[in-house]
Parts: C-alpha cells; structure tokens; sequence
C-alpha cells in the first residue's frame, strides 16, 4: 500500500513539475493573451503576435516566425518574407505588503434614556503592523511580425524564409 501511495504521489509531483512549463508554443484564446494570434491584412499579406511570459526573446522571435511558417503553408504558399518586426518587453515589479497583526482600539460610554442604560464602545483608531513581501518580478515578450506569403521562385534579399524548413528546424529545436 505504501509503495502505490508513493508512487501515486510521485506521478501527481512529476504532472505539476512538468505543467508549470509557460512557454510553450500555442495559440492565444483571446488577442492580447499569452500565445500567439493573427490578422489578415490581405489575402498574401498578415501580421503575427507572440506573447509570452519570461525575457527570453529568442524563443518569442522563433514562435513568432513558426507561426508565420504554418500560416503560410495552411494557406498554400511555400514561402513567406518577414516585411516588418518589433520587440515589446515588460517588466512588472511589485511590491506588496501584507498586514500581519491589527489591533482596534475604543472608547466605551454609557447612553441613559428614561427606562433603560446601554453601554457603547466605538473605534477609536486602528494600529496595524505591515511586513513587505518579497517583490515580484514578472517579464513580458511580444514578437511582432508581419509576413508576406508566396509561391515559386523565391525573390532575392530580404528576409525570406522557407515555410517548410523553417517549420522543421524551429520544432526541432524545441
């Protein structure tokens, strides 16, 4: 019994070590989400977006360009030319504190009326004690590119990139 509960445990430790992997090439679900999304701006002609999290902008340039490698190739062209990029990136720091003990202070009094007394406490101030958390760090890459697909012979110069090959080599190496 022992031995299946740690092997249980193991495979739940070993599925959480390996979905905390967030950069992984997929599409965005909404624009603006981490992933990768498009726009058409002609039939031949759409611009790309990668955004992940993390600085590693090597990575977003290469799911930049293998989005752009498969959208040419679903669309039936064989070669595409990157006519125009940029690079976002962002860095958050935040810094947080959290309350770690509160104490109310009060004043009570007594209210008579004609039959009856009541007693009344009200808060005076409020002393709170504060740690600082540790901050946070969290960086943000967007690739953007915009590509313009092709057929036949491929023109010379510029930065023009076989779909399928380049599709290949980018999901060889990740």
């Amino acid at each position: 019994m022992n031995k299946f509960l740690g092997s249980v445990s193991l495979a739940f430790i070993m599925t959480a070590c390996a979905s905390t992997d967030t950069q992984n090439y997929m599409a965005a679900d909404e624009k603006g989400d981490f992933g990768y999304y498009e726009s058409a701006l002609t039939d031949t002609h759409h611009r790309i977006a990668y955004k992940m999290r993390g600085d590693d902008i090597d990575t977003a340039k290469d799911y930049a360009l293998l989005r752009g490698a498969e959208l040419t190739l679903q669309k039936g062209y064989e070669w595409f030319e990157v006519v125009d990029r940029d690079t976002n990136q962002k860095t958050d720091d935040r810094h947080e504190r959290a309350v770690v003990a509160m104490r109310v202070y009060g004043s009570s009094y007594r209210e008579c009326g004609i039959l009856t007394c009541r007693t009344v406490t009200r808060p005076d101030y409020v002393d709170a004690s504060y740690a600082d958390r540790a901050p946070r760090r969290s960086d943000t890459t967007v690739v953007f590119i915009e590509i313009v697909m092709g057929n036949g012979v491929k023109p010379s110069g510029g930065n023009i990139y076989d779909a399928r090959t380049l599709s290949e080599t980018i999901r060889a190496r990740s």
